[in-house]
């Protein structure tokens, strides 16, 4: 599974961040995986967590809201278009099937008429 955070950045074009490992910590602190040195954003804002192809979204400060599709979350698995909101950034999540050499599988169904 490839995952990255997609952030839209207007008229400069999109910025994307790989999600490699089976943790991620975004948030303010400098030793965050995805940092987002923003007042609103905590310290450990929340993580994306990788665990059997599935990837969680987890709150890490119960003080500062994480919102995926508009709604706060605590924990949530994210799915493909998804949009995480932490503080005032959004990401657009773009999930992809990857095989095991890392290249992307493409499947491709026939129409049989």
């Amino acid at each position: 599974m490839k995952l990255a955070l997609i952030m839209q950045t207007g008229s400069t074009g999109d910025r994307t961040f790989p999600i490699n490992g089976e943790r991620t910590v975004i948030g303010r602190d400098g030793r965050c995986d995805l940092r987002l040195p923003l007042p609103t954003v905590s310290p450990r804002h929340c993580e994306i967590a990788i665990e059997n192809r599935r990837a969680t979204l987890l709150s890490s400060d119960p003080a500062s809201e994480t919102l995926l599709n508009g709604v706060p979350v605590d924990q949530a698995e994210l799915s493909d278009e998804d949009t995480v909101c932490i503080g005032p950034v959004t990401f657009r999540v773009s999930i992809s099937s990857a095989a095991e050499d890392g290249s992307t599988r493409l499947t491709v169904e026939r129409d049989e008429n």
